[in-house]
């Protein structure tokens, strides 16, 4: 009996072309991934396969979310097919197995739930198959396919993960027998997947989100978080771990539902409650008049049609069990996101307006689509569906009009949405204690961003049911237009916004800023798609099938004799203002603000390092002084710059050209004594001006470039956010044409050079040892220029602050401006910014220098931390590293259009997102915003007065070094030696992740190549357990040192091998090996604590034993890994809490064996045992390094 359902439901269902076209339909998506670069599924980039294990995975994971749906419709028809064909009482009444009949149709559909998923092999296979043979990838991005993988992915994910969801989704089909009921199960699935992803937000809670993951795609992900790209290439998923334990605890939570449902399962159908009718009296025969009708066909009649349609069709979507699940599950989401705050490292921000916004929108955003998708077809078919719509047609009304209403009515079901999660916005931020509500930002958002997509997606969606007179292929198309058709334009590179329903420029609020630059263009991309829904709207009314003609051709001929001459004229009218619209926008974004796509700035970088490469090493002066005269007009968005150069001759010969590549969205112009300009080519910006006379060596000559940034209409996009209405801040390397051919335009990922038959590129020139001509460029300014005098007069409108490099020499108002004069206090390096905003200034002085922050009104709750924390910071690196030569220290705050600090001389512009709304208010364990500052400061010392080389290792004299000082500063205000375990484990995170993720080759620390995870993670890290092992007087003794021989002096400047011979005489004997393992080598560390207990000795103390077990790890290039012999010191040691904040006890000791035994007594009672309890060492699984302490 079993086989009979198994086999038929697997026929039943191979018989139609759903399964088919879901299968197709994967493939494609794949195949796409596979074999275009302009779509991405997972990271196949840099050494990473595109069709490596880790990549194949990642497409599983994604696609099994699709997959849900999918499933639902195969385990949905299993369960429901009997009786929506009525034939349940005729096939119950014969002597059936319960379990045959209920397990075979499952299983059935078990399998057929998995195969559309099969896709993704298929996909994979044929693409990485063709994709080299067409050369539309090189045949170097595919390695070798492993049986393991399709196999591994098969039993780890596809199955088990519809088998887990099959089991929810039958068992609410069986037991409601509603096909909305188990969508909405569906539902149910992707908001506990939704509710889970949250843990994820900090490293601490990572284990608990991988095992609370339905699908296990975050567990794998989480598993394989430190692979390196050669792990990636070569290891299949496997049953091991967290993923073990996540498969273990979701197929048993799934088959306990299936268990449940069987039991409950029963062919005897349930005998319903009928009310009893009540017999109705009839006493005497009343005779009724008909009522005299008068037809009225005015706007009255039209308003009340109208008013009578959009009720009816909103209260039956109000009144939906679709509906009222998807509310609760969207409001389920937000609530659960909001309890989990706004995290930022382990710290919350405060609840500012525009941060519960953008949650809003995260959370509400699925849901209002799937309720646009779902109920634009029920509205439409609900009459015939009810089989009432010949009646409802019959009636005199236009058929606009009742479509109209529909989507309006749509539209009000979302704004029916957004109020209540504003309400519970606007409750969350009361019951944090934050009492600025902004109603009408909350208004305006949703006005711009949310209710005219919601208006446009409506009408479209409408005019697609209506035309494709089939709601299942309509849902179809629907969910096409709003997510593949946009994979459509990536494919073939069409970035324009004209052509992606709904789209338009990016809006992201600032406190500062507003919507942004963004806003105009928005507003007209707004107008017209709206224009568009409208002709989709009245299309759809003239198309609406009223009576039985189907076809799409029938309909137009109806439409053609039936449609009134004034319908057609309205259709042309919308028609003719959205072509001029349309013309409008056109002119702005493709003609006025010109942009390249991706494919083309690709071609373009190409073409330029092939056409001017040959001009890279030519001889050049050196910018050695600056004045600038720049004018900011921030509401026009329009900058205005003059700038005087002197550019110096230090090379040994003579030089008779000069060359500039120049930014086409600034139109310089430059003013070269006794010059001519013999090359000027407009496609790449690239000038030469020839020199009547040559420049002589150690001659200079003075040269003016006077350029400007005007705003023209709106772009395609945001536009620039760097000039804004308030919080302009630009940098000199912006505004100014590049001196000589400019490398950072080369393409630098090695495929893509590949692609465009470009040599692969050094990210950085090879370090030298005792090197002289190599040594002469910096990292920062690439050898055009060195430290420099800078003297700037910036002015901007009345109401705002202009600031610039050096001191305010002065102040003064002119022709309704602001204009100040500023100048450097002290030759820096060619690197600096320029700022305007309307600002609070908060000031305090310390020794003579003026600490300042600059910041938005709004955002002053941390303001007194950071001048604090600026202080400390001067006062450390004084004391430790030496003077400090500016008179002033600016923190200067700017919208958040991007999240980052930045150290230029003197001034450290900092973004409003990370650190001016951080909630420090009750905060002692992890300040990052101190930390970030103090970053920032070290620049001052490591960057602006020692800058390294332009080669391997350069950044770590400035980054590693910077972050390694605000490590010490925050080690100062640590309560206890725990406490900077906390700032470790994200600088462990970020390189442990960074080197999974590497691109090209990882490099050992005094050779990285400006890799973020390397001087900054690996680089901190190194840095401070340095100071640890020999002591932190001698690590800054060797900085410091360092900095006085370099500082502020004239190239050659210096390598990480030159800080290397201060740093070994630092290092005892017993410890060289670490410079040789921490700075010359990759090396991590596999330590494990495998046992440990304690006894109570008669003395009162206690007894500890601890069996540990430890490897050292050494790493290639690209991820290979070798244990090799261990004989290192490192710490051991007992809490005496659960909690791991009180180390009780601490030694160090000298492993040379991998696995040993260690005793020692201690005088309180040990609660856990570990080995590196501080977390210095690179152990890229910590977990295994603690373990609670049993009684013997």
């Amino acid at each position: 009996m079993f086989k009979t359902f198994f086999v038929s439901e697997l026929k039943y269902t191979l018989k139609q072309p759903m399964i088919y076209i879901f299968l197709g339909l994967i493939s494609l998506l794949v195949f796409f991934a596979v074999t275009s670069d302009n779509v991405r599924i997972g990271n196949a980039v840099g050494n990473v396969y595109k069709n490596s294990p880790h990549i194949i995975t990642t497409y599983i994971s994604i696609m099994t979310i699709f997959g849900l749906l999918i499933a639902t419709a195969f385990y949905n028809n299993a369960a429901l097919r009997d009786f929506n064909n009525n034939f349940n009482e005729i096939i119950f009444s014969t002597p059936l197995s319960k379990s045959g009949y209920f397990f075979g149709k499952f299983l059935g559909a078990l399998i057929l739930a998995t195969v559309p998923l099969l896709g993704v092999y298929l996909g994979v296979i044929v693409g990485s198959f063709m994709a080299p043979i067409f050369g539309w990838v090189d045949a170097e991005r595919f390695g070798n396919f492993y049986f393991e993988t399709f196999v591994n992915n098969y039993l780890i994910f596809v199955l088990p993960n519809m088998f887990f969801v099959g089991a929810i989704i039958y068992a609410i089909a069986n037991k409601w027998r509603s096909t909305v009921i188990s969508f909405a199960g569906t539902l149910i699935i992707i908001v506990a997947y939704i509710i889970s992803g949250t843990l994820m937000s900090d490293v601490d809670n990572e284990s608990l989100a991988a095992l609370t993951d339905i699908f296990g795609n975050r567990t794998y992900s989480i598993q394989t978080q430190y692979f390196t790209p050669m792990e990636k290439n070569t290891i299949s998923p496997t049953f091991s771990g967290l993923v073990l334990w996540n498969r273990i605890v979701w197929v048993l939570v799934g088959l306990a539902i299936l268990l449940l449902s069987y039991f409950n399962f029963s062919f005897k159908e349930k005998n319903k409650k009928v009310k009893a009718e009540k017999k109705q009296v009839q006493s005497e025969t009343t005779i009724f008049a008909l009522p005299e009708l008068h037809f009225q066909y005015d706007r009255k009649a039209n308003w009340l049609q109208f008013k009578s349609f959009f009720f009816v069709n909103f209260l039956s979507i109000i009144k939906s069990v679709t509906f009222k699940i998807l509310f609760i599950f969207s409001a389920i989401i937000l609530i659960s996101n909001l309890f989990g705050g706004f995290e930022y490292f382990g710290l919350q921000s405060y609840p500012l307006t525009y941060k519960l916004i953008d949650l809003i929108n995260n959370a509400s955003g699925i849901f209002v689509v799937i309720i646009l998708v779902f109920f634009s077809g029920e509205l439409i078919w609900r009459d015939r569906d009810n089989k009432i719509n010949e009646v409802v047609d019959a009636t005199p009304h236009q058929s606009f009009i009742s479509l109209s209403a529909k989507a309006l009515s749509l539209v009000g079901i979302t704004i029916i949405l957004h109020v209540f999660f504003v309400f519970c916005g606007v409750i969350y931020q009361l019951l944090n204690g934050y009492t600025r509500i902004e109603l009408d930002l909350y208004f305006l958002d949703f006005v711009y961003n949310n209710l005219m997509i919601y208006i446009i997606w409506s009408s479209v969606m409408i005019m697609i049911q209506v035309v494709l007179n089939n709601k299942y292929i309509g849902y179809f198309i629907s969910i096409a237009v709003i997510f593949i058709w946009e994979i459509i334009l990536a494919i073939f590179d069409v970035q324009s916004n004209m052509l992606e329903i709904g789209a338009g420029p990016f809006l992201q609020y600032s406190d500062m800023n507003g919507f942004g630059p963004g806003l105009h263009g928005a507003m007209w991309f707004n107008l017209y798609w709206i224009l568009f829904s409208i002709i989709c709207l009245l299309i759809a009314g003239a198309l609406w099938n009223r009576g039985i003609i189907s076809s799409l051709k029938d309909k137009f001929k109806i439409a053609k004799k039936q449609v009134s001459k004034g319908y057609k004229m309205l259709i042309a009218s919308f028609v003719v203002a959205w072509i001029l619209v349309a013309g409008f926008v056109y002119y702005n974004t493709q003609v006025l603000n010109t942009y390249r796509t991706s494919d083309e700035q690709e071609i373009l970088f190409s073409e330029f390092e092939k056409k001017y490469k040959k001009y890279e090493n030519v001889n050049l002066p050196k910018v050695t002084d600056a004045k600038y005269f720049i004018d900011i007009f921030p509401y026009k968005r329009d900058v205005f710059v003059k700038a005087k150069l002197e550019l110096t001759n230090e090379t040994k010969s003579p030089i008779d050209s000069i060359h500039f590549v120049i930014d086409e969205r600034w139109n310089p112009e430059i003013k070269i004594p006794s010059s001519s300009l013999v090359l000027e080519d407009e496609e790449f910006g690239y000038l030469i001006y020839k020199l009547s006379t040559s420049l002589q060596p150690n001659s200079s000559i003075d040269i003016e470039i006077n350029t400007e940034y005007i705003t023209k209409g709106f772009e395609n996009e945001a536009g620039n956010t760097g000039i804004v209405n308030n919080g302009t801040f630009l940098n000199n390397f912006e505004i100014l044409p590049s001196l000589g051919y400019n490398s950072s335009a080369e393409l630098s990922d090695k495929n893509t050079r590949k692609k465009y038959g470009l040599e692969s590129k050094d990210r950085m020139p090879k370090l030298e040892e005792n090197c002289s001509e190599n040594c002469m460029a910096n990292y920062l300014s690439d050898g055009r220029s060195d430290y420099i005098n800078v003297e700037t007069v910036i002015s901007t409108t009345t109401d705002q602050t202009a600031i610039a490099p050096g001191s305010l020499l002065k102040k003064w108002e002119e022709n309704g401006r602001n204009y100040y004069h500023y100048k450097s206090d002290h030759p820096s390096q060619n690197f600096y910014s320029f700022i305007s905003a309307k600002y609070e200034i908060a000031k305090r002085s310390w020794n003579g220098i003026d600490i300042e922050v600059y910041h938005d009104e709004k955002h002053a709750w941390n303001v007194e931390m950071m001048l604090d924390a600026v202080e400390r910071s001067l006062k450390y690196y004084i004391e430790n590293f030496g003077p400090y030569y500016h008179k002033q220290c600016r923190i200067v705050e700017f919208p958040r259009y991007a999240s980052f600090a930045q150290a230029f001389p003197g001034t450290m512009p900092y973004s409003e997102a990370i650190g001016f709304i951080i909630n420090l208010e009750d905060e002692e364990d992890n300040n990052v915003v101190d930390a970030v500052i103090a970053h920032e400061m070290g620049h001052q010392w490591w960057a602006h007065q020692v800058v390294g080389a332009n080669m391997q290792g350069g950044t770590m004299l400035s980054e590693s070094f910077s972050e390694y000082s605000a490590l010490m500063t925050m080690k100062g205000i640590s309560k206890t030696p725990m406490k900077m375990r906390e700032f470790l484990k994200y600088d462990h995170d970020r390189y442990l992740r960074g080197r999974s993720g590497e691109v090209d080759n990882e490099l050992p620390l005094y050779k990285v190549e400006n890799q973020g995870h390397i001087h900054y993670g690996k680089g901190s890290v190194i840095l401070y357990a340095l100071q640890d092992y020999i002591g932190e007087e001698k690590v800054n003794q060797a900085m410091r040192e360092f900095l006085n021989e370099f500082k502020y002096k004239a190239p050659p400047y210096p390598t990480s091998l030159d800080f290397l011979k201060y740093l070994e005489p630092q290092v005892p004997d017993s410890l060289n090996y670490l410079i040789k393992d921490w700075f010359k080598e990759i090396t991590l560390y596999d330590n494990r604590l495998k046992e440990a207990d304690y006894k109570k000795m008669d003395n009162g103390k206690y007894q500890v034993s601890m069996s540990i077990e430890s490897y050292k790890i050494k790493a290639d290039s690209i991820g290979n890994e070798t244990k090799v012999a261990m004989n290192d010191w490192i710490d051991i040691g007992v809490f005496s809490d659960a909690d791991e904040e009180r180390l009780l006890f601490e030694k160090r000791v000298k492993i040379d064996k991998p696995k040993m035994t260690f005793s020692f007594e201690i005088d309180s009672l040990p609660v856990k045992a570990a080995i590196d309890p501080r977390r210095l060492l690179i152990d890229r699984v910590y977990d295994d390094n603690i373990k609670n302490i049993t009684s013997k």
